[in-house]
């Protein structure tokens, strides 16, 4: 039996024992993220239906690479590749005087969201979910966006924007942080291995559409 048991949970349920579980995430984007943990393949089915009966379209979901079971499992169920991305892992560190903002531009923010700007205009901004531990304590800094004006790049203000919240997160406590991009986002990629990111793992996103 198949039952939501949350506006972002459902459970499937047999013998009064829950063999699988599905779960929805909105991102700061407004992207609807769709997840779902089932031991069993005909399970995964029937939650898979149950579930995108009863959410709007378009939802996207995250798989590692090179898990084709659970790849084929989301196709079966009608989605297609959107995008491969890499992630990658940063270690928080201190703000460094060679990631300084070129001259013009002013660093401001902080709780998640940091900005660059130029005589009051916002020319970039970078996003970070931090994550925290049940107990409260800092536990990883996940970098939802990097962005950057297309008139101001190659200025160094991804990287000054970038090390200047990596310098928060080590403020705040953090051991690790995280981001994943586009594998045909050159420009992300050369600015995070320019700063020591280390790349981790690869993933689809897969997108279903009505």
């Amino acid at each position: 039996m198949i039952t939501r048991v949350a506006a972002d949970q459902w459970h499937a349920v047999e013998d009064d024992l829950v063999v699988g579980r599905g779960d929805t995430m909105r991102r700061p984007d407004g992207r609807m993220f769709i997840s779902i943990d089932a031991w069993h393949d005909a399970v995964f089915d029937r939650l898979a239906g149950a579930m995108l009966a009863e959410l709007p379209a378009p939802l996207h979901t995250m798989v590692d690479a090179d898990d084709s079971d659970t790849t084929s499992n989301w196709r079966r169920a009608g989605f297609a590749t959107q995008r491969r991305e890499r992630q990658y892992l940063l270690v928080p560190i201190e703000a460094q005087t060679t990631a300084r903002p070129p001259t013009g531009v002013t660093l401001t923010g902080g709780e998640g969201v940091f900005h660059a700007e130029v005589e009051g205009a916002e020319v970039g901004v970078i996003r970070v979910l931090p994550l925290m531990r049940e107990d409260g304590t800092p536990r990883i800094g996940r970098f939802v966006s990097i962005e950057v004006r297309a008139d101001q790049r190659r200025r160094g203000i991804g990287r000054a924007l970038l090390v200047h919240a990596l310098g928060a997160l080590h403020a705040g406590g953090f051991e690790i942080a995280t981001v994943d991009v586009d594998e045909t986002d050159v420009a992300a990629i050369s600015l995070l291995e320019g700063v020591g990111a280390r790349r981790a793992s690869s993933s689809l996103e897969l997108i279903w559409q009505k």
